[in-house]
């Protein structure tokens, strides 16, 4: 059980035994032992109970720790972390995927656990490199124009005054230049530098009027889960709108149900669910008027899936005339509220999803045309900046001579 403060609390249906944390090692392999995980001709070990390492930085796992750390002893290296909270394998690693990281995320980000682990002082940094790439990046490209002769080349044809590696770095700079800087500003806004990008607005307060009071007391209004509802079911939702509860029966990955406290179960998306979301949505904002409501079963340019973030379709667009053309988008599955929208979180999306990542519906709907572009790029950008560091490696050595 997950209430608002995202706190896990964990209650073993059998026998109603209540998981208090502090997991004996022993039972922490017995969870290794009984998951997909576990190679019974492998020695697992458990290598002990931490807060964070340097593959457990993210912020999603703050509410499961601390986390026993068990090398599932195979060929490939995996280690699992699970929650002492609430007894969940939370995390797997592998070998290949750890050495990839290093030279991926841990750069990219600058992500060693000594530093990230301070998020101010972690922040302060990203930040302030960021500014300074830029700075070079302007100043070399305006010393780059002025060098560059397109009228009068020099030695009769050359457009650049350079020779060799140093003449690849006056061209590289050139081709890369727009999309270096706009990768490193929209880098740079990703981390919302001095408060840009905060809705004066937050969410929280807007999402939970739609959805209702705490109802973690009034379980009993809950529709009955009798055999015939509960025929196949493998996971169970509890959910409100406004105050009304619902549940969500899941029987495999693609196939939902919603149950309703006054009739039988109905697939997903059901009729009877999205007249109650209809009726919940001005709720959000009440002192606001609803400027449009309509149901998206495509993507657009705010509301997408990408190769790692998925949402799903259909959903129920509601936009208010608000001050900040607040807009919700409402998962007609389930109700739950997948994402919101401000005119600072739409300018958000243009300057650093838009700019970093290349998230352009044309080129995502196109896959594997969007790789390709980003590969491209960055082969680019990566042949520019290893001229960058020939450069500057010979400099200094000829300051030592």
């Amino acid at each position: 059980l997950r209430g608002a403060d995202d706190v896990p609390v964990t209650v073993f249906a059998d026998d109603g035994e209540l998981l208090a944390g502090d997991l004996p090692a022993e039972r922490a392999l017995n969870i290794l032992r009984h998951s997909g995980f576990h190679d019974a001709t492998a020695n697992a070990q458990h290598l002990g109970v931490l807060e964070m390492d340097q593959w457990t930085i993210s912020g999603n796992l703050h509410s499961s720790r601390p986390l026993h750390k068990v090398d599932v002893g195979d060929a490939a290296g995996t280690v699992v972390y699970i929650s002492d909270v609430s007894g969940q394998i939370v995390l797997d690693t592998n070998r290949s995927e750890r050495f990839w990281n290093w030279i991926g995320t841990t750069i990219h980000w600058i992500y060693p656990v000594q530093l990230r682990q301070n998020q101010a002082l972690w922040t302060e940094v990203v930040v302030w490199l960021s500014v300074a790439a830029l700075v070079s990046v302007f100043t070399g490209g305006v010393i780059g124009f002025l060098r560059i002769r397109l009228r009068r080349p020099y030695r009769g044809k050359d457009y650049s005054p350079y020779h060799g590696i140093d003449k690849w770095h006056h061209v590289l700079g050139l081709v890369s230049l727009v999309f270096l800087g706009t990768f490193l500003f929209s880098g740079l806004l990703s981390m919302s530098p001095w408060g840009l990008f905060s809705s004066s607005a937050p969410a929280a307060p807007q999402i939970e009027r739609y959805q209702g009071t705490a109802w973690i007391g009034n379980l009993g209004e809950f529709p009955e889960l009798d055999a015939e509802a509960l025929a196949g079911v493998r996971e169970v939702e509890w959910r409100q709108i406004d105050g009304q509860p619902h549940l969500l029966l899941s029987t495999s990955v693609d196939e939902r149900f919603v149950l309703l406290p006054d009739g039988p179960r109905e697939a997903t998306p059901s009729p009877r669910l999205r007249e109650r979301i209809e009726q919940a949505l001005p709720r959000f904002l009440p002192d606001a008027d609803l400027a449009e409501v309509r149901q998206l079963d495509e993507f657009d340019n705010y509301y997408y899936s990408t190769h790692n973030r998925y949402r799903p379709l259909p959903v129920l667009k509601a936009r208010f005339d608000d001050a900040e053309n607040t807009a919700f988008y409402v998962d007609l599955n389930s109700g739950q509220v997948i994402l919101r929208h401000t005119d600072t979180s739409r300018l958000y999306r243009w300057l650093y999803n838009g700019l970093h990542s290349l998230d352009f519906i044309y080129l995502l709907e196109r896959r594997p045309l969007w790789d390709i572009v980003l590969l491209v790029l960055s082969l680019i950008g990566l042949l520019f900046s290893m001229t960058a560091v020939m450069i500057g490696w010979r400099r200094l050595l000829q300051q030592f001579k």
